[in-house]
C-alpha cells in the first residue's frame, strides 16, 4: 500500500489509495472515544515504537515534541518516559511482533486497541479488565508484574494529566491527518 496523500480519508473512492488501518478495517479513534490524554498517549506510543523499529532518533523528536505540545514542557517528557517503560515491558515479555500505526493515523490497531483498553481497566478500577487486558497485551495467559506496574504508572499519570486541559487540536493538523501503513515491531 501507499501513501498518497497526507489528506484525512474519511471515504475511500474507487483507485483512491487508503491506509492500511482503513483498508484492515480497523476503527477509529473517533468511534472509540478516545480521550484527548489517550490520543497524545497513543501517538506518543506510536513514535517510540518507531524509534525501537528505525533505529532513528528523529521519532522520539517526534514523542518529545507531541507531549510537550499538548501537556507542557514538564508533563510532557514525563509521559514519554512512562510509555517508554510500557513499551519496554511489552518488548521483554511479548514474545511475538506488536502491530502499531505511524503517529496521527485515525485508525487504531488490534494490539494498540488492547493497550489501550489496558490502560482503560486500570484508570476505572477494573481488575478482571486489568488482568483480560494484561492477557491480550501480553497475548499470553499469564500476566507479568513488569508490565502491570508500567501500564499502572501510566495510568496514574493519564488519570493525573486529564483533570488538567490537554489540547486535542495540535499545531500540526497535517500530523493527525497523515494515512500510512502498518508496521509490526518485533
Amino acid at each position: 500500500m501507499r501513501n498518497k496523500t497526507s489528506k484525512p480519508n474519511t471515504h475511500a473512492q474507487e483507485g483512491e489509495d487508503v491506509c492500511a488501518g482503513h483498508a484492515l478495517g480497523f476503527p477509529l479513534r473517533s468511534e472509540l472515544g478516545f480521550s484527548p490524554v489517550e490520543n497524545v498517549t497513543l501517538d506518543v506510543f506510536r513514535a517510540v515504537c518507531e524509534v525501537y523499529t528505525s533505529g532513528s532518533a528523529q521519532p522520539w523528536e517526534i514523542a518529545i515534541k507531541i507531549s510537550e505540545e499538548n501537556l507542557g514542557l514538564g508533563d510532557g517528557p514525563l509521559l514519554v518516559a512512562r510509555v517508554t517503560s510500557l513499551l519496554r515491558a511489552l518488548r521483554a515479555e511479548r514474545k511475538i511482533g506488536f502491530s502499531y500505526l505511524s503517529v496521527g493515523c485515525q485508525h487504531v490497531s488490534p494490539d494498540e486497541l488492547a493497550v489501550a483498553g489496558l490502560l482503560k481497566a486500570v484508570r476505572t478500577r477494573d481488575e478482571h479488565g486489568v488482568q483480560r487486558g494484561l492477557m491480550l497485551a501480553l497475548d499470553k495467559p499469564q500476566t507479568s508484574t513488569r508490565t502491570q506496574s508500567a501500564a499502572r504508572s501510566l495510568a496514574a499519570l493519564q488519570m493525573q494529566l486529564a483533570s488538567t486541559r490537554v489540547d486535542s487540536e495540535s499545531d500540526a493538523p497535517e500530523l493527525q491527518a497523515q494515512t500510512v501503513q502498518a508496521v509490526y515491531l518485533h
